[in-house]
């Protein structure tokens, strides 16, 4: 245990300071995970008008992510991650402000806006952890990173559910404001970082289909889309899930998440010498396979769901599940850019994030459609299982390549 923790206690003071940029804008992005739903029901929106709305968000991430990666290719990075955590709680308020006005049009700009803001740091926090960061200690600062957007649940989670039985006045909107606000105190940390910084190859435009390895980018990017494309079915809209089908409410959901990503933390923190002990095919594979298994029985307790079993089943099925998958995440991260080269890592951080949020946005639209036509969840949940399926056999097939990579190099 000491031996693990030492690793991460050596990630240079920079990298810290980028994580906690992140950890700041993901509290908003966590609030809006457990709340926004909930809000927007409480104004009346349907939920396939929630999640129609919602999918403006990830259209932008799809549409900005490629330029963007191709804009900051041998520039500095930190003036976009500042712009970036300025942006990400002012559009964030605003929106909150569109949906208590029902204002619609409003709602699905402010979504899209925060889709752009939200980019600049995600987006851009891998690419320079690889650049500036210990390349002894590379694996946790990744792990680190996905670690920040866990922390964050648990803390939006815990609060979300202990506050409102303090007092009635912090309900879902006075909520997802404190925790928008609180977003202003990535900008302090987002001017920490230093202004010198080893900044990426510039690759001229001309040059855009000789100098990146298509092919390999290619390979890696497959499972990525088949587990994104799964998953914007179910994950961006659990909470309805267990609103309509389970009956709970936001303070119970909120509890439930945080319990889950306490143990998605500490699974995160393990992962790494998981991986160095037994290899990715068991960080990998094994472990999202049986997170698959869980989330079929997730599905499932919808057609019990008038029995006293079906919400604890699901509770538990929820809170074991998502640790499981999480814990793989940098994992797979890792695999990915290691498999593609240094000179890629950049356009595959852009392609991750294009293919999460196109993939999510897409989801989202026939999510609605299906929704709309009184579509079980339990069949739509059942989607997702079918993707990651095909997914994970994918990053089985990701991962001998890889091997076989580095054995011929070695």
């Amino acid at each position: 245990m000491r031996h693990i923790a030492s690793k991460y206690f050596a990630i240079h003071r920079t990298i810290i300071n980028l994580m906690m940029v992140d950890v700041f804008i993901q509290l908003i992005n966590s609030a809006f995970t457990l709340l926004l739903n909930y809000q927007m029901l409480d104004h009346g929106f349907k939920d396939y008008e929630i999640t129609s709305m919602v999918g403006n968000r990830y259209l932008t991430v799809l549409l900005c992510a490629l330029p963007l990666a191709l804009l900051i290719k041998g520039k500095r990075l930190k003036p976009f991650i500042v712009t970036g955590a300025i942006a990400s709680p002012i559009v964030a308020l605003l929106l909150i402000w569109g949906i208590h006005s029902h204002n619609t049009e409003l709602i699905r700009t402010l979504m899209a806006f925060w889709g752009v803001a939200f980019s600049l740091v995600q987006i851009l926090v891998l690419p320079y952890v690889l650049l500036n960061g210990n390349k002894d200690h590379e694996t946790e600062s990744i792990a680190l990173f996905f670690s920040a957007g866990n922390l964050t649940i648990i803390i939006a989670g815990l609060f979300s559910y202990l506050l409102p039985l303090v007092s009635r006045f912090f309900n879902t909107e006075v909520m997802l404001i404190i925790y928008s606000t609180l977003g202003f105190l990535g900008v302090y940390f987002a001017r920490l970082l230093p202004d010198e910084e080893n900044v990426g190859t510039s690759i001229p435009l001309a040059n855009l289909h000789s100098d990146y390895d298509w092919n390999l980018i290619l390979h890696a990017v497959v499972p990525t889309f088949l587990i994104a494309f799964g998953a914007g079915f179910t994950i961006p809209f659990v909470n309805l899930f267990f609103k309509n089908v389970h009956g709970m409410g936001a303070e119970h959901f909120s509890l439930m998440n945080s319990i889950a990503f306490s143990l998605v933390v500490i699974g995160a923190f393990f992962a790494p010498e998981m991986k160095r002990k037994f290899g990715y095919q068991v960080a990998i594979t094994l472990v999202q396979s049986i997170a698959i298994v869980l989330l079929f029985t997730l599905g499932t307790t919808e057609w019990y769901k008038n029995m006293p079993a079906g919400i604890i089943v699901a509770v538990a099925a929820f809170i074991v599940r998502q640790p499981l998958m999480s814990m793989a995440g940098p994992m797979t991260s890792e695999l990915t850019l290691n498999y593609v080269g240094e000179k890629n890592r950049e356009m595959i951080s852009a392609f991750n994030a294009a293919i999460w949020s196109g993939c999510w946005f897409a989801s989202a639209k026939i999510f609605s459609m299906l929704r709309e036509a009184n579509v079980a969840y339990a069949n739509i949940i059942f989607i997702t299982v079918g993707f990651y399926i095909i997914g994970v056999a994918w990053y089985y097939w990701l991962i001998k390549a890889h091997e076989r990579k580095v054995a011929y190099k070695n």
